[in-house]
């Protein structure tokens, strides 16, 4: 057995987003994921403010939005170690890719190439050249005495996939974004089965310390989410815009269904249309103005200008299906009720998490049943308790022996 240790360093826990850490086992090295936090409002560069052209890797480092790495960032040579593996194409795990040096070797589930090749090709995330290589899933890419394979799980985007990961002495599995109440729980579960009794777990916990809101009514699966959807395009008198963001194939395909059964033409921005794959581009306002009880469009928050010249009737809605802002937190949703005011359009939400509900959680890691869950990804990472699996609540900038981190597992919180 190598006499080398697992070093395991998150660079950013992701509270709550923008998770990406480290996993070293002598001279090699596998860097998990590489976006940037969403958080508006509440981060240096949000609300519009980017960095400056031609010092963007400077600038994002500075105000700690991008982890401090050598032989990483383009203009800097390749360090020979650091290979980046990518668990889906949401920019909270992929927005620093475009800063990417061109010879770091680059590999992520090939199930989202096509959400991949339209994000690029339309500009909405400029992808490093070379692109990598997309991996199977069910495959494992060795980096040195590493070996990382790639299990898909479900997510809310095409192509999802969770990791096991092994050195000569450990296992770790990473779940990346998961759900088990969208279209494809098997995928899931059976990620969960795969995994079952690794050393460590990194569970994503986006969901853990949420409090219901009183009066609230329960979330919805992906599938009640698509036919509420489909109800309210039946139902609504007038013009029903849809603010649901592209990357989500599985919910365009059911707004679409839900359209062509009452009777009402989709229309996307080019952006969006080019990431779900949908022709049916939004051009002149005037044939929407004219019936719109014919139509429902796919609007984002930026394009909220265009209720002026579509003047909707009453009986017209605009619902948040995935596109941001994607609630109250965020400080641009105010402006969007005042906009939906001035023109009489009801507001609702109608979406579905890609996001594993708190009990769904605890069942993964129940399922998995690690030596040791490390809550990540998650703005309550201590609210995960689950009986006979300790927790560990990590840093970011520490460096861990992954067998300090078991050692010391008797000693940590279990439920």
């Amino acid at each position: 057995m190598s006499t080398a240790s697992t070093i395991l360093t998150f660079l950013h826990t992701g509270n709550p987003t923008g998770l990406k850490f480290l996993v070293e086992h002598g001279d090699a090295r596998c860097l998990f994921d590489f976006g940037r936090e969403h958080a508006p409002g509440r981060t240096p560069f949000s609300l519009g403010l980017e960095p400056r052209p031609g010092r963007e890797v400077a600038d994002l480092v500075a105000v700690g939005a991008a982890p401090r790495l050598e032989g990483v960032y383009a203009g800097d040579a390749w360090d020979g170690r650091t290979h980046l593996f990518i668990t889906h194409m949401h920019l909270d795990h992929t927005g620093l890719i475009p800063l990417l040096g061109p010879g770091v070797p680059l590999y992520y589930p090939d199930a989202m190439e096509p959400v991949r090749a339209a994000a690029d090709s339309s500009g909405y995330l400029p992808w490093r050249r070379p692109t990598g290589s997309g991996v199977a899933d069910g495959e494992a890419i060795a980096v040195g005495s590493i070996r990382v394979r790639f299990v898909a799980v479900d997510h809310d985007v095409p192509g999802a996939t969770g990791f096991l990961v092994e050195t000569p002495e450990t296992s770790l599995a990473f779940t990346g974004d998961n759900r088990w109440h969208g279209l494809r729980p098997d995928l899931t579960e059976a990620f969960a089965d795969t995994a079952r009794g690794v050393d460590l777990l990194i569970q994503e916990g986006v969901s853990l310390g949420s409090v219901p809101v009183e009066g609230a009514p329960p979330p919805l699966c992906e599938a009640d989410a698509i036919a509420e959807l489909g109800r309210a395009l039946a139902e609504a008198p007038g013009l029903v815009i849809v603010n649901c963001y592209g990357m989500n194939r599985e919910r365009v395909a059911g707004l679409a269904a839900g359209c062509a059964t009452a009777g009402r033409r989709l229309l996307m921005e080019p952006q969006m249309a080019a990431m779900s794959g949908w022709p049916d581009v939004l051009g002149s306002t005037d044939p929407i103005r004219d019936d719109p009880r014919g139509y429902c469009l796919q609007l984002g928050f930026e394009s909220l200008p265009l209720l002026i010249d579509l003047q909707p009737p009453s009986g017209s809605v605009w619902i948040q299906s995935g596109g941001a802002p994607m609630g109250p937190f965020d400080p641009a949703y105010a402006v969007l009720e005042a906009w939906a005011a001035r023109f009489g359009l009801e507001l609702r939400t109608v979406t579905s998490s890609g996001h594993s509900r708190p009990e769904d959680v605890v069942r993964m890691v129940a399922t998995v049943h690690p030596k040791v869950v490390l809550p990540v990804h998650s703005r309550a990472p201590e609210a995960l308790l689950v009986p006979g699996v300790p927790s560990f609540l990590p840093h970011a900038g520490v460096a861990y022996r992954v067998a300090d981190i078991l050692a010391g597992a008797s000693s940590a919180p279990s439920g």
